[in-house]
Protein backbone atom coordinates (compact mmCIF):
# COMPACT_ATOMS: atom_id res chain seq x y z
CA UNK A 1 0.00 0.00 0.00
CA UNK A 2 1.53 3.16 -1.11
CA UNK A 3 1.79 6.44 1.16
CA UNK A 4 -0.37 8.26 -1.38
CA UNK A 5 -3.48 5.87 -0.60
CA UNK A 6 -6.07 7.26 1.74
CA UNK A 7 -6.40 4.11 3.99
CA UNK A 8 -2.89 4.08 4.34
CA UNK A 9 -2.66 7.92 5.25
CA UNK A 10 -5.49 7.39 7.85
CA UNK A 11 -3.79 4.34 9.30
CA UNK A 12 -0.50 6.13 9.88
CA UNK A 13 -2.57 9.44 11.02
CA UNK A 14 -4.44 7.09 13.82
CA UNK A 15 -0.93 5.63 14.75
CA UNK A 16 0.02 8.86 15.55
CA UNK A 17 -3.82 9.78 17.53
CA UNK A 18 -3.49 6.81 19.64
CA UNK A 19 0.33 7.35 21.04
CA UNK A 20 -0.57 10.79 21.86
CA UNK A 21 -0.27 12.45 24.89
CA UNK A 22 -3.36 13.32 26.68
CA UNK A 23 -2.37 13.72 29.82
CA UNK A 24 0.13 16.59 28.87
CA UNK A 25 -3.01 18.35 27.44
CA UNK A 26 -5.26 21.35 28.73
CA UNK A 27 -8.30 21.49 29.77
CA UNK A 28 -9.91 23.49 26.66
CA UNK A 29 -7.75 21.40 24.34
CA UNK A 30 -9.14 17.70 25.94
CA UNK A 31 -12.43 18.79 25.29
CA UNK A 32 -12.54 20.34 21.59
CA UNK A 33 -10.28 17.04 20.49
CA UNK A 34 -12.87 14.82 22.00
CA UNK A 35 -15.42 16.52 20.00
CA UNK A 36 -13.48 15.69 16.57
CA UNK A 37 -12.95 12.68 17.83
CA UNK A 38 -16.36 11.44 18.22
CA UNK A 39 -16.57 13.52 14.37
CA UNK A 40 -14.23 11.64 12.81
CA UNK A 41 -15.43 8.16 14.60
CA UNK A 42 -18.77 8.96 12.77
CA UNK A 43 -17.23 9.41 9.64
CA UNK A 44 -14.95 6.66 9.80
CA UNK A 45 -17.88 4.41 10.64
CA UNK A 46 -19.55 5.98 7.24
CA UNK A 47 -16.08 5.15 5.34
CA UNK A 48 -16.39 1.75 6.49
CA UNK A 49 -20.00 1.21 5.93
CA UNK A 50 -19.24 2.44 2.41
CA UNK A 51 -16.11 -0.32 2.00
CA UNK A 52 -18.55 -2.96 3.25
CA UNK A 53 -21.53 -1.97 1.23
CA UNK A 54 -19.67 -2.39 -2.09
CA UNK A 55 -18.27 -5.32 -0.63
CA UNK A 56 -20.96 -6.70 0.05
CA UNK A 57 -22.39 -5.32 -3.63
CA UNK A 58 -19.82 -7.13 -5.31
CA UNK A 59 -20.34 -10.90 -3.30
CA UNK A 60 -16.64 -10.91 -2.35
CA UNK A 61 -16.83 -12.65 0.82
CA UNK A 62 -17.23 -15.72 -1.29
CA UNK A 63 -13.40 -15.55 -2.59
CA UNK A 64 -12.89 -16.41 1.31
CA UNK A 65 -15.09 -19.23 1.44
CA UNK A 66 -17.71 -17.16 3.52
CA UNK A 67 -21.33 -17.41 2.82
CA UNK A 68 -22.51 -13.94 3.53
CA UNK A 69 -21.03 -10.05 4.24
CA UNK A 70 -21.99 -10.69 7.87
CA UNK A 71 -20.23 -14.18 8.37
CA UNK A 72 -17.17 -12.48 6.59
CA UNK A 73 -17.09 -9.52 9.20
CA UNK A 74 -16.96 -11.78 11.64
CA UNK A 75 -14.40 -14.16 10.92
CA UNK A 76 -11.66 -11.22 9.73
CA UNK A 77 -12.92 -8.45 12.41
CA UNK A 78 -13.43 -10.89 15.41
CA UNK A 79 -16.18 -9.39 16.52
CA UNK A 80 -19.66 -11.13 17.53
CA UNK A 81 -21.79 -12.10 14.56
CA UNK A 82 -24.31 -9.55 16.08
CA UNK A 83 -22.20 -7.05 15.62
CA UNK A 84 -20.97 -7.95 12.03
CA UNK A 85 -24.79 -8.11 11.39
CA UNK A 86 -25.57 -4.84 12.12
CA UNK A 87 -22.60 -3.27 10.36
CA UNK A 88 -24.10 -4.78 7.19
CA UNK A 89 -27.25 -3.38 7.60
CA UNK A 90 -25.91 0.10 7.99
CA UNK A 91 -23.85 -0.52 4.86
CA UNK A 92 -26.94 -1.00 2.57
CA UNK A 93 -28.87 1.77 4.18
CA UNK A 94 -26.51 4.32 3.64
CA UNK A 95 -25.32 2.48 0.27
CA UNK A 96 -29.77 3.34 -0.51
CA UNK A 97 -29.80 6.52 0.40
CA UNK A 98 -27.34 8.59 -0.70
CA UNK A 99 -28.51 11.61 1.48
CA UNK A 100 -28.08 10.02 4.64
CA UNK A 101 -24.81 8.55 3.68
CA UNK A 102 -23.36 11.91 2.59
CA UNK A 103 -24.00 13.62 6.24
CA UNK A 104 -22.64 10.85 7.72
CA UNK A 105 -19.69 11.59 5.90
CA UNK A 106 -19.27 14.58 6.65
CA UNK A 107 -19.25 13.26 10.63
CA UNK A 108 -22.98 14.48 11.51
CA UNK A 109 -24.90 11.24 11.85
CA UNK A 110 -23.90 8.40 13.93
CA UNK A 111 -24.03 4.66 14.08
CA UNK A 112 -27.21 5.13 16.07
CA UNK A 113 -28.53 7.45 13.99
CA UNK A 114 -28.20 5.20 10.97
CA UNK A 115 -29.89 1.94 12.87
CA UNK A 116 -32.79 4.20 13.87
CA UNK A 117 -33.32 5.10 9.90
CA UNK A 118 -32.58 1.22 9.06
CA UNK A 119 -35.71 0.45 11.38
CA UNK A 120 -37.65 2.74 9.66
CA UNK A 121 -36.83 1.01 5.83
CA UNK A 122 -37.72 -2.31 7.27
CA UNK A 123 -40.76 -1.39 8.62
CA UNK A 124 -41.76 0.09 5.58
CA UNK A 125 -39.48 -0.34 2.76
CA UNK A 126 -36.50 1.33 0.72
CA UNK A 127 -38.59 2.63 -2.13
CA UNK A 128 -41.17 4.03 0.50
CA UNK A 129 -38.13 6.16 2.39
CA UNK A 130 -36.04 6.92 -0.64
CA UNK A 131 -38.22 10.18 -0.50
CA UNK A 132 -37.67 11.60 2.62
CA UNK A 133 -34.03 10.36 2.36
CA UNK A 134 -33.19 14.26 2.76
CA UNK A 135 -35.46 15.06 5.38
CA UNK A 136 -33.88 12.38 7.63
CA UNK A 137 -30.78 13.48 6.74
CA UNK A 138 -31.07 16.97 8.34
CA UNK A 139 -32.61 15.56 11.17
CA UNK A 140 -30.18 13.13 11.70
CA UNK A 141 -27.88 15.96 11.81
CA UNK A 142 -29.30 17.44 14.59
CA UNK A 143 -31.51 16.39 16.68
CA UNK A 144 -31.10 13.57 19.32
CA UNK A 145 -32.57 9.67 19.40
CA UNK A 146 -35.78 10.34 20.79
CA UNK A 147 -36.81 13.11 18.49
CA UNK A 148 -35.35 10.94 15.37
CA UNK A 149 -37.35 8.11 16.53
CA UNK A 150 -40.43 10.52 16.29
CA UNK A 151 -39.43 11.82 13.08
CA UNK A 152 -39.31 7.94 11.88
CA UNK A 153 -42.81 7.12 13.64
CA UNK A 154 -44.34 10.27 11.33
CA UNK A 155 -43.06 8.99 8.04
CA UNK A 156 -44.02 5.60 9.07
CA UNK A 157 -47.42 6.62 9.45
CA UNK A 158 -47.60 8.59 6.53
CA UNK A 159 -46.17 6.17 4.31
CA UNK A 160 -48.53 3.41 5.94
CA UNK A 161 -51.50 4.93 8.06
CA UNK A 162 -52.90 1.44 7.96
CA UNK A 163 -49.97 -0.59 9.68
CA UNK A 164 -48.38 -3.75 7.67
CA UNK A 165 -50.47 -5.95 5.82
CA UNK A 166 -51.10 -9.87 7.17
CA UNK A 167 -48.46 -10.83 4.71
CA UNK A 168 -45.87 -8.21 5.69
CA UNK A 169 -46.01 -8.63 9.06
CA UNK A 170 -45.71 -12.72 8.87
CA UNK A 171 -42.47 -11.82 6.56
CA UNK A 172 -40.94 -10.21 9.36
CA UNK A 173 -40.93 -12.68 11.40
CA UNK A 174 -37.85 -13.40 13.49
CA UNK A 175 -35.82 -15.48 16.56
CA UNK A 176 -32.56 -14.81 17.53
CA UNK A 177 -30.84 -16.84 20.08
CA UNK A 178 -28.01 -15.76 21.78
CA UNK A 179 -25.20 -16.40 24.78
CA UNK A 180 -23.84 -13.79 26.94
CA UNK A 181 -23.42 -13.12 30.92
CA UNK A 182 -23.59 -16.86 31.64
CA UNK A 183 -27.34 -16.59 29.94
CA UNK A 184 -29.67 -17.12 27.23
CA UNK A 185 -30.89 -14.29 25.57
CA UNK A 186 -34.05 -14.49 23.53
CA UNK A 187 -34.64 -12.35 21.11
CA UNK A 188 -37.51 -11.51 18.50
CA UNK A 189 -41.24 -10.57 16.82
CA UNK A 190 -43.76 -12.83 15.39
CA UNK A 191 -46.89 -12.06 13.47
CA UNK A 192 -49.73 -12.01 15.13
CA UNK A 193 -51.28 -15.22 14.73
CA UNK A 194 -48.07 -17.09 15.75
CA UNK A 195 -48.05 -14.69 18.85
CA UNK A 196 -51.40 -15.36 20.27
CA UNK A 197 -50.35 -18.94 19.47
CA UNK A 198 -47.51 -18.86 22.00
CA UNK A 199 -49.45 -16.74 24.58
CA UNK A 200 -51.83 -19.30 24.80
CA UNK A 201 -49.22 -22.22 25.06
CA UNK A 202 -47.21 -20.24 27.94
CA UNK A 203 -50.50 -18.96 29.71
CA UNK A 204 -51.44 -22.88 29.94
CA UNK A 205 -48.22 -24.04 31.38
CA UNK A 206 -48.23 -20.59 33.83
CA UNK A 207 -51.28 -21.02 35.88
CA UNK A 208 -52.47 -19.17 38.84
CA UNK A 209 -49.23 -18.65 40.81
CA UNK A 210 -49.85 -20.34 44.60
CA UNK A 211 -49.17 -18.79 47.69
CA UNK A 212 -45.95 -19.77 48.09
CA UNK A 213 -44.62 -19.27 44.56
CA UNK A 214 -41.82 -16.29 45.10
CA UNK A 215 -41.39 -15.80 41.00
CA UNK A 216 -41.92 -12.94 39.15
CA UNK A 217 -44.28 -12.77 36.18
CA UNK A 218 -41.17 -12.52 33.10
CA UNK A 219 -39.25 -15.37 35.63
CA UNK A 220 -42.54 -17.89 35.34
CA UNK A 221 -43.02 -16.99 31.35
CA UNK A 222 -39.45 -18.10 31.09
CA UNK A 223 -39.91 -21.62 32.96
CA UNK A 224 -43.36 -21.95 31.06
CA UNK A 225 -41.60 -21.73 27.96
CA UNK A 226 -38.63 -24.04 28.81
CA UNK A 227 -41.14 -26.42 30.34
CA UNK A 228 -42.80 -26.13 26.58
CA UNK A 229 -39.37 -26.82 24.97
CA UNK A 230 -38.58 -29.99 27.64
CA UNK A 231 -41.99 -31.43 26.91
CA UNK A 232 -41.65 -31.41 23.23
CA UNK A 233 -38.04 -32.66 23.42
CA UNK A 234 -39.33 -35.72 25.85
CA UNK A 235 -42.77 -36.53 23.92
CA UNK A 236 -42.82 -34.77 20.71
CA UNK A 237 -42.72 -35.73 17.01
CA UNK A 238 -39.60 -33.68 16.16
CA UNK A 239 -37.97 -34.91 12.93
CA UNK A 240 -34.21 -36.14 13.77
CA UNK A 241 -31.33 -33.93 13.13
CA UNK A 242 -28.12 -35.37 11.63
CA UNK A 243 -29.34 -39.05 12.24
CA UNK A 244 -30.19 -38.54 15.81
CA UNK A 245 -33.30 -37.62 18.25
CA UNK A 246 -32.88 -34.25 19.58
CA UNK A 247 -31.59 -33.97 23.34
CA UNK A 248 -30.00 -31.19 25.16
CA UNK A 249 -26.31 -32.35 25.40
CA UNK A 250 -23.76 -32.10 28.06
CA UNK A 251 -19.57 -33.13 27.86
CA UNK A 252 -18.25 -33.51 31.20
CA UNK A 253 -14.16 -34.02 31.93
CA UNK A 254 -13.90 -37.02 34.08
CA UNK A 255 -11.54 -34.69 36.63
CA UNK A 256 -14.44 -32.00 36.90
CA UNK A 257 -17.33 -35.11 37.78
CA UNK A 258 -14.48 -36.37 40.48
CA UNK A 259 -12.92 -33.32 41.60
CA UNK A 260 -14.42 -29.87 40.52
CA UNK A 261 -13.58 -27.01 38.35
CA UNK A 262 -9.92 -26.85 39.09
CA UNK A 263 -9.41 -30.57 38.46
CA UNK A 264 -7.74 -31.60 41.60
CA UNK A 265 -8.22 -34.04 44.45
CA UNK A 266 -9.54 -31.92 47.35
CA UNK A 267 -7.47 -34.39 49.66
CA UNK A 268 -4.33 -33.64 47.69
CA UNK A 269 -4.82 -30.04 47.31
CA UNK A 270 -1.78 -27.43 48.01
CA UNK A 271 -1.29 -24.63 49.07
CA UNK A 272 -2.07 -21.85 47.26
CA UNK A 273 1.35 -20.51 45.84
CA UNK A 274 0.23 -16.82 45.93
CA UNK A 275 -0.11 -17.21 49.66
CA UNK A 276 3.49 -18.96 50.73
CA UNK A 277 6.01 -16.15 50.41
CA UNK A 278 4.98 -12.37 50.95
CA UNK A 279 9.23 -11.83 50.34
CA UNK A 280 8.95 -13.45 47.10
CA UNK A 281 10.54 -11.89 44.24
CA UNK A 282 8.82 -10.31 41.35
CA UNK A 283 7.25 -12.85 39.12
CA UNK A 284 5.28 -10.30 36.46
CA UNK A 285 8.50 -11.49 33.96
CA UNK A 286 6.64 -15.45 34.42
CA UNK A 287 3.37 -13.82 32.92
CA UNK A 288 4.80 -12.86 29.25
CA UNK A 289 4.67 -15.90 27.41
CA UNK A 290 7.77 -15.45 25.11
CA UNK A 291 8.93 -18.74 25.88
CA UNK A 292 5.74 -20.46 24.41
CA UNK A 293 5.74 -22.65 27.60
CA UNK A 294 3.15 -22.62 30.80
CA UNK A 295 4.11 -19.61 32.79
CA UNK A 296 1.26 -20.15 35.45
CA UNK A 297 2.90 -23.76 35.77
CA UNK A 298 6.46 -22.01 37.30
CA UNK A 299 3.81 -20.71 40.25
CA UNK A 300 2.59 -24.01 41.07
CA UNK A 301 -0.90 -23.52 38.94
CA UNK A 302 -2.40 -27.02 37.57
CA UNK A 303 -3.49 -26.37 33.91
CA UNK A 304 -6.78 -25.80 33.30
CA UNK A 305 -9.28 -28.33 33.20
CA UNK A 306 -11.96 -28.25 30.52
CA UNK A 307 -14.92 -27.31 31.89
CA UNK A 308 -18.43 -29.10 30.87
CA UNK A 309 -20.22 -27.73 27.75
CA UNK A 310 -23.72 -27.69 27.42
CA UNK A 311 -25.49 -27.97 23.35
CA UNK A 312 -25.96 -24.61 21.93
CA UNK A 313 -24.45 -22.69 24.85
CA UNK A 314 -21.06 -23.24 25.48
CA UNK A 315 -19.18 -23.62 29.27
CA UNK A 316 -21.28 -24.22 32.52
CA UNK A 317 -20.24 -24.49 36.29
CA UNK A 318 -19.52 -27.74 37.63
CA UNK A 319 -22.37 -27.49 39.85
CA UNK A 320 -24.54 -26.86 36.68
CA UNK A 321 -23.60 -29.97 35.14
CA UNK A 322 -23.93 -32.30 37.82
CA UNK A 323 -27.13 -31.09 38.79
CA UNK A 324 -28.49 -31.83 35.26
CA UNK A 325 -26.47 -35.53 35.28
CA UNK A 326 -29.30 -36.21 38.19
CA UNK A 327 -31.64 -36.81 35.07
CA UNK A 328 -29.53 -37.87 32.42
CA UNK A 329 -28.55 -40.72 29.89
CA UNK A 330 -24.79 -41.13 29.56
CA UNK A 331 -22.61 -41.78 26.61
CA UNK A 332 -19.16 -41.84 26.95
CA UNK A 333 -16.04 -40.97 24.31
CA UNK A 334 -12.83 -41.19 25.66
CA UNK A 335 -10.74 -38.05 24.39
CA UNK A 336 -6.48 -37.84 24.07
CA UNK A 337 -5.20 -34.60 26.73
CA UNK A 338 -3.76 -33.50 24.17
CA UNK A 339 -5.02 -33.85 21.22
CA UNK A 340 -8.76 -33.90 22.12
CA UNK A 341 -9.11 -36.53 19.30
CA UNK A 342 -11.97 -39.23 20.09
CA UNK A 343 -9.99 -42.80 21.32
CA UNK A 344 -12.97 -44.67 22.41
CA UNK A 345 -16.30 -44.03 21.54
CA UNK A 346 -17.62 -46.71 23.99
CA UNK A 347 -18.75 -50.26 23.41
CA UNK A 348 -20.92 -50.86 20.81
CA UNK A 349 -21.65 -54.21 18.52
CA UNK A 350 -21.04 -52.46 15.41
CA UNK A 351 -19.41 -48.52 14.28
CA UNK A 352 -22.33 -46.72 12.93
CA UNK A 353 -22.86 -43.15 11.87
CA UNK A 354 -24.76 -42.59 15.07
CA UNK A 355 -22.08 -43.05 17.19
CA UNK A 356 -19.80 -41.86 15.13
CA UNK A 357 -21.35 -38.01 14.89
CA UNK A 358 -21.13 -38.66 18.94
CA UNK A 359 -17.94 -38.91 18.98
CA UNK A 360 -17.46 -35.48 16.16
CA UNK A 361 -19.47 -33.37 18.20
CA UNK A 362 -16.95 -33.87 21.29
CA UNK A 363 -14.42 -33.33 19.02
CA UNK A 364 -15.18 -30.54 16.81
CA UNK A 365 -18.02 -28.80 18.86
CA UNK A 366 -19.18 -27.12 15.17
CA UNK A 367 -18.30 -26.47 11.66
CA UNK A 368 -14.40 -27.40 11.71
CA UNK A 369 -13.76 -24.53 8.98
CA UNK A 370 -11.74 -21.46 10.16
CA UNK A 371 -13.98 -18.48 11.28
CA UNK A 372 -17.38 -20.72 10.99
CA UNK A 373 -19.53 -21.06 13.93
CA UNK A 374 -22.07 -23.39 12.89
CA UNK A 375 -22.85 -25.72 15.68
CA UNK A 376 -22.23 -29.42 15.37
CA UNK A 377 -26.37 -30.29 14.74
CA UNK A 378 -26.12 -27.94 11.81
CA UNK A 379 -23.51 -30.11 10.26
CA UNK A 380 -22.44 -32.78 8.05
CA UNK A 381 -19.87 -35.60 8.25
CA UNK A 382 -17.61 -34.55 5.52
CA UNK A 383 -14.95 -37.27 4.38
CA UNK A 384 -11.00 -35.97 4.36
CA UNK A 385 -10.46 -38.75 2.00
CA UNK A 386 -13.12 -39.41 -0.20
CA UNK A 387 -15.47 -42.59 -0.17
CA UNK A 388 -15.08 -43.53 -4.05
CA UNK A 389 -11.15 -42.51 -3.74
CA UNK A 390 -10.73 -45.38 -0.90
CA UNK A 391 -11.84 -43.46 2.48
CA UNK A 392 -12.92 -45.31 5.23
CA UNK A 393 -15.79 -44.17 7.83
CA UNK A 394 -13.45 -43.41 10.82
CA UNK A 395 -13.53 -40.84 12.98
CA UNK A 396 -10.20 -40.12 12.68
CA UNK A 397 -10.75 -39.61 8.56
CA UNK A 398 -13.90 -37.64 9.55
CA UNK A 399 -14.69 -33.61 10.08
CA UNK A 400 -17.92 -31.54 10.95
CA UNK A 401 -19.04 -29.17 8.08
CA UNK A 402 -21.71 -27.01 7.75
CA UNK A 403 -23.82 -27.45 4.44
CA UNK A 404 -21.85 -24.39 2.67
CA UNK A 405 -18.44 -25.40 3.65
CA UNK A 406 -19.35 -29.57 2.79
CA UNK A 407 -19.99 -27.52 -1.00
CA UNK A 408 -16.89 -25.51 -1.19
CA UNK A 409 -14.95 -28.53 -0.87
CA UNK A 410 -16.70 -30.40 -3.32
CA UNK A 411 -17.72 -28.03 -5.43
CA UNK A 412 -15.77 -25.45 -4.88
CA UNK A 413 -12.01 -26.91 -5.08
CA UNK A 414 -11.22 -25.80 -1.72
CA UNK A 415 -8.82 -28.68 0.03
CA UNK A 416 -8.84 -29.59 3.61
CA UNK A 417 -6.08 -31.61 5.61
CA UNK A 418 -6.41 -32.81 8.87
CA UNK A 419 -3.43 -33.64 10.88
CA UNK A 420 -3.70 -36.51 12.30
CA UNK A 421 -1.37 -36.18 15.19
CA UNK A 422 -2.09 -32.61 16.47
CA UNK A 423 -5.90 -32.49 15.26
CA UNK A 424 -5.71 -29.35 13.31
CA UNK A 425 -7.18 -28.61 10.03
CA UNK A 426 -5.59 -26.26 7.30
CA UNK A 427 -7.68 -24.95 4.50
CA UNK A 428 -6.07 -24.69 1.07
CA UNK A 429 -7.80 -22.13 -1.64
CA UNK A 430 -8.58 -23.31 -4.85
CA UNK A 431 -5.69 -21.25 -6.47
CA UNK A 432 -3.27 -23.20 -3.70
CA UNK A 433 -2.66 -20.59 -1.16
CA UNK A 434 -3.41 -21.34 2.61
CA UNK A 435 -6.29 -20.34 4.21
CA UNK A 436 -5.84 -16.43 5.61
CA UNK A 437 -7.32 -17.37 9.00
CA UNK A 438 -4.63 -20.17 9.88
CA UNK A 439 -5.88 -23.93 10.68
CA UNK A 440 -8.91 -24.44 12.95
CA UNK A 441 -8.16 -26.66 16.11
CA UNK A 442 -10.14 -29.04 18.30
CA UNK A 443 -11.29 -28.51 21.68
CA UNK A 444 -9.08 -29.60 24.07
CA UNK A 445 -8.97 -26.98 26.84
CA UNK A 446 -10.40 -23.50 27.29
CA UNK A 447 -7.11 -21.54 26.02
CA UNK A 448 -6.76 -23.36 22.69
CA UNK A 449 -10.37 -22.36 21.04
CA UNK A 450 -12.34 -19.76 21.45
CA UNK A 451 -15.40 -20.04 23.67
CA UNK A 452 -17.96 -17.65 22.30
CA UNK A 453 -21.20 -19.81 20.84
CA UNK A 454 -22.21 -19.51 17.88
CA UNK A 455 -24.88 -16.58 17.47
CA UNK A 456 -28.07 -18.89 15.83
CA UNK A 457 -29.61 -15.79 13.94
Amino acid sequence: MCSGDPVWRSRADLDELVTADVVALPDAKVRSDLLELMAARNQLDSAIASWLGSFDARGLYDDDACKTAAVWVRAYGRGSGAAASALVRRARVLRDLPAVAEAAGRGEVSAEHIDRIRDLVQDVGIEAVRPADQILADAASTVDMTELKTVCGRIRDYVDPDGPEPKEAFERRELTLSSGRGMVMVRGQLDPEGGAAVYEAIDALMRPPGPDDLRTPGQRRADALVDLARGTLAHGDLPTVGGMRPQVGILIPPQMLLYGADGNDPRTRMQAPFEADTDAPDIAHLFDGGDGGDTLAALGVPPPVEPAWLNWFGPIPPATAKRILCDSDIWRIVLDPTTGLPLDVGRAHRLVPYWMRKALYARDRGCRWPGCTAPAPWCDAHHVYQWLHGGVTRIEDLLLLCRYHHVCVHEGRWALHLDPATGQVGVTRPDGTPHDLGPSRPWTTPPTQADDPPDTS
